[in-house]
């Protein structure tokens, strides 16, 4: 395992982040938790509307009978387009009972209501992270613009600022959003953003849906009812060709090229990590082989398109 480290947290935290938003069974779930755990990964990212909450009521009972609260990085998300920021500490506490915990390592933002200012949400993160319920905060979906005016306000105002975005993020350009209100980095200006102000970010989507994986059955596995969908959003010019570069560097380094494009995620200018979401151990090892993968510079720009 690879592990980076964020001012705030007094933990390391794994490069690969296990998304908790599939496991429809506890005794599956925990097969694929022990794995990632002994494997080294320590990050879970959760959010209070993944399966309305089961997911996170066996994190918590897992992270419980194994006694590792205190290696395991907890990632909590809440919030929707609709939700004000008085409601966000309510919300966090729904999570941290489902969890069994006291305090929530990284605390993100869902959604965010557009139509109230950035500031009003820094402010209420800011007392749920003097109350101890949290060690650092961050958002997710935002533009580059409103994220830049909210770390201004922070440093103006004396707040503690965002540590983290969590965008969709991958070496295939979402040309299309999945979902609605879901944004990427994956712009020239936004990743020089992130280089130059050196923030962390947290890719979900990370491996575009499969986009990369050359072998049918786990195309299959990985892409499932998405395929017509996926083609809106992955499919272009630009990341056909990406593709096929990956599948010639693959060839080169002897892997997938599906750990071509998870191991540009990783290994960014700027603190990058790679959420997956893998439904059992055999998609988790499939992913976590990018690991073994050293890119070189010009081996990066040259997936870029650069």
């Amino acid at each position: 395992m690879k592990y980076g480290s964020i001012n705030g947290l007094d933990k390391k935290i794994s490069k690969i982040i296990l998304g908790n938003d599939k496991q429809k069974n506890y005794n599956s779930a925990v097969k694929l938790w022990d794995c990632f755990y002994e494997k080294g990964g320590n990050a879970l990212d959760n959010s209070i509307y993944y399966r309305n909450g089961e997911n996170e009521t066996f994190l918590g009972k897992w992270i419980k009978s194994r006694n590792i609260e205190k290696d395991i990085v907890i990632i909590s998300k809440v919030g929707e387009e609709s939700s004000q920021p008085s409601e966000i500490s309510s919300l966090l506490e729904t999570s941290l009972e489902r969890l069994q915990s006291n305090t929530a390592d990284i605390l993100i933002l869902h959604h965010h209501n557009k139509q109230i200012p950035i500031s009003e949400y820094v402010d209420a993160l800011n007392e749920i992270k003097f109350s101890r319920k949290i060690k650092l905060f961050g958002i997710s979906n935002i533009n580059k613009e409103s994220f830049d005016e909210s770390l201004k306000w922070s440093k103006k105002n004396n707040k503690i600022p965002f540590s983290i975005i969590n965008n969709q993020f991958s070496l295939a350009k979402m040309e299309k959003p999945l979902w609605p209100d879901c944004l990427s980095i994956s712009d020239e200006n936004y990743m020089n953003y992130m280089k130059n102000n050196n923030i962390s970010h947290f890719g979900w989507s990370s491996q575009a849906r499969g986009f990369f994986i050359k072998d049918k059955l786990f195309k299959k596995i990985f892409r499932r009812k998405f395929h017509k969908y996926l083609k809106d959003c992955f499919n272009s010019i630009d990341n056909i060709e990406k593709r096929k570069r990956s599948e010639k560097l693959a060839k080169k380094h002897n892997c997938s090229s599906n750990d071509i494009a998870l191991s540009w995620v990783i290994n960014q200018k700027f603190p990058s990590y790679a959420i997956i979401g893998p439904k059992n151990k055999s998609e988790l090892i499939f992913s976590m082989n990018s690991l073994n993968v050293e890119l070189s510079e010009d081996e990066k720009k040259w997936l870029s398109l650069i």
